[in-house]
């Protein structure tokens, strides 16, 4: 390790008239340096981060459906996200999901990023929230923890979210440096479910799903259902269906038998049809329920729901699979300005606003926490270098012509005894001072090694106490 050398500063007290002895030494700046050190090293905020957030409301979910990367083939969102930092000159992090979209980026302010944002998807800018350094890692930390989604507590987000994080470094769209402000996320989020009891909640949509779906069978009895998609979401909403009695269940599916392979015991409690097949309008359910992971709507006004008859269309897709130009008038769609509306009476299930104090108070002690294991890391790194130095005082002094056989075993000793005295010293203190202890020493050192010893310690702590002083070596 090396520290770079910064301006000089004046000895305290090295002036025309003092003696050396009287020197006033001030460590202060040394330890400040080490802290600085550890700081670009470990701390998540050595150069800005910024975020910018947009939340899923009725108001904003059509600017939502442009910039989406859900629907997007790896590759086409990979050239998405590339496009925003080489526009920007630097990390961009992108993370979409039902609920939100939102983007961190690194050595960049949170009103360019925004900008970029806006500027680059043709959009409405003010319904971004924007957030910076140590506010955008405590917002990242409640988006991740279930904190800020549509019903308090859900686990799915988490999971998202390590995806991103592994699809950015798969795609060298995020450097190994800055992918540990995510880290940090991760594991804040660990403390916080914990401590909130978060751990068995269930995936916020599923949760929706699961609860409008009892209430329509509970008012309907046994109906025949359609699931498009045969995807995560879809098998998750075929067990949803089969835990509910229902056994009239067909999934429709771009290859039903590469579908079928996803989850053959599942599959074979199902029909499973092709989109072809569908089209052609033979089957006509009561309940249909929307997985597909598409960039644009599959119905709409051109192309209208292949069904005549009167049913329900639940939307889980996201972008939306679904627009209500697609459905006739005995036909009834819900979609997602259905759930975000239902999701507010189902987050009250938690006491909500004693909920986010307490996860407030649990944020500030992780990120206390972190603070006093920088400040820890400085203070070690410090005495390391103290009694590395005193060390080489020692060594150097045992091969000197001035050691005799009885001062060579305990010039060692002596040089962390040095060391342990200046380290112990919590504020300035006079070289007279160190210079006594030395020279008072209870060891039986001859008087010419003390006054070797003596010389050499208070020269190097001169040099360390001058903000001129250059640190070298490995940390």
């Amino acid at each position: 390790m090396t520290i770079q050398k910064v301006p000089k500063r004046p000895l305290i007290g090295l002036q025309q008239g003092f003696l050396m002895s009287d020197v006033l030494i001030d460590l202060a700046w040394l330890t400040e340096e080490f802290t600085n050190h550890v700081d670009s090293q470990n701390d998540i905020f050595s150069n800005p981060i910024s975020l910018a957030a947009l939340k899923f409301t009725s108001d904003n979910i059509d600017v939502a459906k442009e910039i989406t990367t859900e629907g997007l083939t790896d590759q086409e969102r990979a050239r998405y996200i590339r496009s925003l930092s080489e526009i920007t000159s630097s990390e961009i992090f992108e993370f979409s999901t039902c609920n939100r979209v939102l983007y961190v980026g690194f050595g960049i302010t949170k009103e360019k990023l925004k900008s970029t944002i806006i500027n680059f998807n043709k959009i409405d800018g003010t319904i971004f929230e924007t957030f910076e350094d140590n506010q955008a890692w405590r917002q990242l930390v409640k988006i991740c923890s279930g904190l800020d989604s549509f019903i308090i507590g859900e686990l799915q987000v988490m999971s998202q979210f390590r995806k991103s994080v592994n699809f950015h470094r798969e795609h060298g769209l995020i450097s190994h440096y800055n992918s540990g402000f995510f880290e940090h996320i991760i594991a804040a989020n660990r403390s916080i479910r914990k401590q909130l009891g978060f751990n068995n909640t269930t995936e916020s949509m599923l949760s929706l799903a699961t609860s409008a779906l009892d209430a329509l069978l509970e008012k309907n009895g046994p109906m025949k259902t359609a699931v498009l998609g045969f995807g995560d979401m879809g098998m998750k909403a075929v067990e949803a269906l089969l835990d509910s009695n229902q056994r009239d269940i067909l999934v429709v599916s771009r290859d039903p038998d590469v579908a079928a392979q996803r989850n053959p015991s599942l599959a074979k409690k199902c029909t499973l049809i092709s989109h072809n097949v569908w089209e052609e309008g033979q089957y006509q359910p009561d309940l249909i329920i929307s997985t597909i992971r598409n960039a644009s709507p599959s119905y709409h006004q051109g192309q209208p729901l292949p069904i005549n008859t009167p049913t329900t269309v639940m939307d889980f897709s996201w972008p939306p699979s679904f627009e209500t130009s697609a459905l006739n008038s005995v036909q009834t769609l819900l979609g997602m300005n259905h759930w975000i509306k239902i999701s507010h009476n189902l987050g009250k299930e938690w006491d909500y606003d004693s909920t986010i104090l307490r996860s407030e108070t649990i944020i500030d002690t992780i990120q206390k926490r972190y603070s006093e294991t920088l400040e820890n890391k400085a203070q070690g790194k410090f005495r390391a270098h103290v009694y590395q130095t005193m060390e080489t005082i020692a060594k150097n002094l045992e091969t000197s012509p001035y050691a005799s056989s009885e001062d060579i075993p305990q010039l060692g000793a002596f040089s962390r005894e040095i060391a342990t005295w200046i380290c112990h010293q919590s504020s300035p203190f006079h070289l007279s001072t160190l210079s006594n202890f030395v020279i008072n020493t209870k060891r039986s050192l001859s008087t010419t090694m003390l006054t070797h010893v003596d010389h050499e310690v208070k020269k190097s702590i001169l040099a360390m106490s001058n903000s001129d002083y250059v640190i070298g070596g490995a940390s």
